[in-house]
């Protein structure tokens, strides 16, 4: 079906200070508004040196402004008239006024690169005068032309800028304008949630001055966002709402726009000839309208509605009229879609060659559209306005901050502590080092069997540094850095308290990596002695799963525990816990969401072959030879790009050898993991004992 064109921009007006000063009581009951501002051009014509009257250049930029679109000829004759007579009288004002209806006619004509230079042209003139109303415009319509070109970033950031200086000068009509515009830039990246947040926020604006106009566009845009997020019900209501006050305001160029949402809620419901006569009526407005671009949409839905309706050359008829605009203005928004229906047209009509041309283009529009994604850039700035939106609630919930303010006291505590507990391993290695050496010095017939084992504590020093550099400082760093931008107040309370979920997963992982790290330090410096003992398997693997079942829930994956409790091993517990805790880890690490993990194990002779079972992507030939090698770091990310130490599988090759038993895998891409390891059964006679 038709996807909805995007939102419209909403041109901001600014009432001209000489204009209230005519007399046009007697022109109102006999003429339009149009007829009224241009009689009284030819009325200022008559007047002595007019060229040079303020108002009259007023003048000619209303009627650019508000009349333009109907002919794109006479509003660049006027634009550059408007900016030729204010720069000869040097009255910044209409030169900035005069490039922000020749960045229009650039805009219509499709030449984006030059609109964005007029209003850049017309924000430096208003800049010099301080003229806050035009800078919001130009800052406005700047935006227009970089969503236009598609650069949403750059268009995201001058609407939050207008924003800003709206709400510092409660210009509230202008405030109301630039809420509507943003959302063109959300409804590009499909987050029509953010649209109607911010439609809703116009709404209330627009009832609270009374702008019926505003109220009227901004129907139209929210029943645009209701129908990109498939409803239906409300898109209709705000729909025929809109269309009720346009008519009577006659806002004929928003009318056409209104009356293509209207026929593509009947699109969407499959009622294709009461689609296609409101796509007729807005075809018919549209005559005496010179927006060009905003002519694709409408022929891409007539095109849609003849072709359900199987009239094929009316089709191709509209299809045609669609992509010849798009090609004419370089503008990729729905080309594709154009393309895709000629495909369809082609099959139809059974005509694989230009089928296959057609089906050709459509691919190429396709993968440009994707390469000028630009998300990632814009949730960065859409956090900045997030911000924004927060500072506002903030004001009316001063007891709440207090609360908020002792987490993050909390907060700093962790961090505190993460620090504390780095500084203490780094301090404590380094002691044992220095007690190393000075037991080298003073036992010299040892030197040879101390020799190696400094150079195994120099590689476990050395990894540890490698591990802590990379695994640790980044996410502590990460907390460093919010920490001060809450300081600095670049975030909200809001935000940081967003962040404590993700704070908590981070410590719990560098807690996890810590624990790691501790345990293998030890085995490498022969800190850990093993103490075996009657350990039953099933409750330690109850235990960890116990222990991991926050990050398996995340992932929806399912813990199966098919020990039975007469699997009884002579082992030391703590060790084969912390084996069974990486082996588990891992499993959730490379295990696709709703995947599961099962335990069981396997009688061997006087040994317990304990398994740990997966369904995940499984590990490569190649990884298979890397990862119990002592010699290299090896890791890579999981499903979610979770990230390990590399020391896992190593640490637990030496906690099971020094438990008497051994460790090996099986697995094959995308088929899942097994790993197993054996220890010894407890004895009868120990049980006895």
């Amino acid at each position: 079906m038709l996807k909805v064109s995007h939102l419209r921009i909403v041109i901001p007006t600014i009432f001209l200070w000489g204009f209230s000063l005519l007399n046009l009581s007697s022109l109102k009951a006999q003429v339009s508004k149009k007829d009224s501002i241009y009689t009284n051009i030819q009325h200022y014509k008559l007047k002595t040196n007019y060229q040079k009257d303020t108002v009259y250049i007023n003048l000619l930029y209303t009627y650019g402004k508000s009349y333009g679109f109907q002919n794109l000829d006479s509003l660049l004759i006027l634009a550059e008239k408007t900016i030729d007579l204010s720069k000869r009288i040097d009255y910044t004002k209409g030169i900035a006024r005069g490039h922000i209806i020749l960045g229009n006619y650039y805009s219509d004509t499709g030449d984006t690169n030059k609109a964005i230079e007029s209003f850049k042209k017309a924000l430096n003139s208003a800049e010099q005068i301080n003229d806050v109303q035009i800078i919001i415009m130009s800052k406005s319509s700047l935006a227009t032309a970089y969503t236009n070109k598609g650069d949403y970033a750059k268009a995201l950031k001058e609407y939050l800028t207008g924003i800003e200086i709206a709400k510092e000068n409660n210009l509230e009509d202008s405030l109301s304008i630039l809420y509507v515009n943003i959302t063109v830039v959300y409804s590009m990246q499909n987050d029509y949630e953010q649209c109607i947040y911010f439609l809703t926020k116009a709404m209330k604006l627009n009832k609270k001055i009374d702008n019926k106009r505003l109220t009227a566009i901004t129907l139209t845009n929210l029943a645009s966002s209701y129908i990109d997020s498939d409803d239906f019900e409300n898109a209709t209501k705000k729909v025929d709402e809109a269309i009720v006050l346009l008519e009577k305001l006659q806002l004929q160029d928003w009318l056409t726009f209104a009356y293509e949402l209207k026929a593509t809620i009947y699109l969407e419901q499959e009622k294709f000839e009461e689609a296609l006569n409101w796509f007729k009526k807005s075809e018919k407005l549209h005559e005496s309208i010179k927006q060009e671009r905003y002519k694709i949409p409408m022929f891409n839905g007539i095109s849609k509605a003849y072709f359900n309706l199987k009239e094929y050359e009316k089709t191709e008829y509209y299809a045609l009229k669609g992509l010849e605009i798009g090609d004419k203005l370089d503008i990729l928004d729905q080309r594709d879609e154009i393309l895709e229906t000629l495909y369809e047209l082609k099959k139809a009509t059974n005509n694989p060659i230009d089928a296959l041309g057609y089906l050709e283009k459509f691919k190429a529009i396709s993968d440009t559209i994707n390469k000028k994604n630009n998300e990632k850039e814009l949730r960065f700035l859409k956090s900045n306005l997030e911000f924004d939106q927060e500072k506002e609630r903030y004001i009316l919930e001063n007891e709440k901050v207090v609360a908020k303010q002792r987490l993050y006291f909390y907060g700093a505590l962790l961090i505190i502590l993460a620090f504390s507990i780095i500084i203490y391993i780094l301090r404590r290695n380094n002691k044992i080092q220095s007690i190393l050496y000075r037991k080298l010095t003073v036992k010299t017939k040892q030197l040879q069997k101390k020799e190696k084992h400094l150079l195994n504590s120099n590689n476990t020093k050395t990894k540890l540094f490698s591990v802590i550099a990379h695994d640790l400082k980044g996410p502590i760093n990460s907390f460093k850095s919010m920490f001060d931008m809450l300081s600095a107040k670049q975030m909200s309370s809001n935000e940081f308290i967003g962040f404590v979920p993700t704070m908590g997963e981070s410590i719990d992982s560098i807690a996890f990596t810590l624990n790691n790290l501790l345990s293998w330090g030890q085995t490498q410096m022969n800190g850990i002695v093993t103490k075996p003992e009657n350990t039953c398997i099933t409750t330690l693997v109850n235990q960890n799963n116990a222990l991991l079942s926050k990050m398996a829930a995340k992932k929806s994956i399912s813990l199966e525990n098919n020990i039975s409790e007469k699997v009884l091993a002579w082992c030391d517990k703590n060790q084969i816990s912390i084996v069974i805790r990486n082996l588990t880890s891992n499993a959730l690490k490379f295990t696709p969401e709703n995947g599961s993990i099962s335990f069981g194990a396997n009688e061997k002779g006087k040994y317990w072959e304990v398994y740990v079972k997966d369904t995940g992507i499984g590990i490569s030939d190649s990884a298979l030879d890397k990862i119990f090698n002592t010699e290299e770091n090896f890791t890579t990310y999981g499903t979610n790009n979770e990230k390990g130490t590399g020391l896992g599988l190593v640490l637990c090759k030496e906690m099971i050898e020094k438990n008497n038993g051994e460790i090996y895998v099986k697995s094959s891409s995308d088929k899942g993991t097994c790993f197993y390891f054996t220890v010894p059964k407890a004895a009868v006679k120990k049980l006895k004992s």
